[in-house]
């Protein structure tokens, strides 16, 4: 079980296509986070229409569902990597809640 979670809000998340910025897609939303004080992973991805994101078996009958399944990857990629914009963000947000709970106790 992990000791933290935390909900890191999104917008203009760029997805590169090609490994390209300049002309990928911008998703807007919400990750649920969670880990320890090493670091996070996401769990689950709530997309601004409502759509929600698992890591796998993201079809309705929870079997797998290659494109929901990949842009789980990417979107998760993003947030994961601090050399992005996004990424930097949630480091952020994760060290600040870390700390909280480090003076806490």
């Amino acid at each position: 079980m992990n000791p933290f979670s935390l909900r890191f809000d999104f917008d203009e998340l760029v997805i590169p296509i090609l490994g390209r910025n300049d002309n990928g897609l911008l998703l807007y939303g919400s990750a649920e986070l969670a880990g320890d004080h090493e670091g996070f992973s996401v769990e689950m991805i709530h997309l601004a229409e409502g759509s929600v994101l698992r890591p796998t078996g993201n079809a309705e009958s929870g079997m797998p569902a290659p494109f929901a399944d990949e842009l789980f990857r990417r979107i998760a990629a993003v947030i994961g990597n601090d050399k992005t914009v996004c990424g930097r963000h949630a480091a952020m947000e994760w060290a600040e809640l870390v700390e909280r709970h480090s003076e806490a106790a």
